[in-house]
């Protein structure tokens, strides 16, 4: 089976291929060429380069067919782009993300919650917008689309979620040296993870269930942390001790105003979903629990930072 990877060169469009080369795909990953991150680690597929918003170049791309499609990072454009130029298309996969059902109506949450994307003024908005697309085109013209919506992604290859709910890179050099760590309000808010290989194979699993398609997935790890557990996790890695401090969301926004605001607010949130549906779909089961997908971010971190 062909299956074009966009954004293929990138962290998650990486282990996405590693994963479906392993299983015997035909695999072709394609980005814009600005990041190699990745390229040199991929032999066993072919490498494109090209940008998605061009309509020319997705048109000759596209002149060879591919069974699936997966998008990493879609937009309106690229979502139109495929839906006119691809031929024999057999299915096509987005990913999303759960930000956009914030704040949680209930917990755990489902796919039937309502999404409309977190903080008008966000990503997550645009995100509401490109699943809300695909959805209607499979209502309309039966457009073979799938969205995988994932919790925050962690594991080998990217900086840990931090205590002000961006990815800063002093994090874990804090942790190991005990600093006193603010979270916002209680730090009860709840955190649930996703490794970025079970995501990787979250992708497999609905390309092989037909039943799949015109369907959302949240795709996560069994279980949610609360923020004081996951500072906990973190800090036991290295054999410490979290010191953590309270301090109420509003001062925490006014205490550090260089920091991503939107990303603390989110923080503040809770994250705790159900992946019943991804269960008895997909037959997904997360091979990573929070807690070891968390430490092995740590230990990455750290050793990239070379505090390891």
């Amino acid at each position: 089976m062909k299956v074009i990877v966009f954004g293929g060169t990138g962290w998650l469009g990486h282990n996405i291929a590693l994963d479906l080369i392993e299983h015997g795909y035909d695999v072709t990953v394609c980005s814009r060429g600005k990041k190699n991150t990745y390229r040199d680690s991929q032999p066993e597929c072919r490498s494109l380069i090209a940008d998605k918003s061009d309509a020319d170049a997705m048109a000759e791309i596209l002149q060879e067919p591919y069974d699936v499609i997966i998008d990493t990072v879609p937009t309106l454009d690229s979502i139109a782009h495929i839906k006119k130029f691809a031929r024999g298309l057999k299915h096509y996969l987005h990913c999303s993300s759960t930000g956009g059902y914030a704040p949680l109506p209930f917990i755990p949450c489902d796919e039937t919650a309502p999404y409309l994307g977190f903080a008008g003024e966000s990503g997550w908005k645009s995100k509401a917008d490109y699943d809300a697309e695909c959805l209607r085109l499979f209502q309309m013209d039966g457009f073979p689309a799938t969205v995988i919506r994932p919790c925050y992604i962690t594991g080998a290859g990217m900086l840990p979620l931090d205590n002000l709910g961006g990815r800063r890179q002093d994090f874990i050099a804090d942790i190991i040296a005990e600093k006193t760590l603010d979270l916002p309000d209680n730090g009860l808010a709840l955190l649930q993870p996703i490794h970025i290989k079970d995501l990787a194979v979250s992708f497999r699993l609905a390309i092989e269930n037909r039943r799949s398609i015109g369907q959302t997935y949240n795709i996560c790890l069994a279980y949610s942390v609360t923020l004081n557990r996951y500072l906990e996790i973190n800090a036991a890695v290295f054999g410490k001790k979290a010191h953590i401090s309270y301090v109420p969301l509003a001062e925490m926004l006014k205490k550090y105003p260089d920091a991503h605001q939107i990303g603390m607010r989110f923080l503040a949130t809770h994250m705790c979903f159900t992946i019943a549906k991804a269960e008895r779909d997909l037959g997904y089961k997360p091979m990573y629990s929070p807690e070891t997908a968390i430490e092995e971010a740590a230990v990455w971190a750290a050793k990239q930072t070379g505090l390891q």
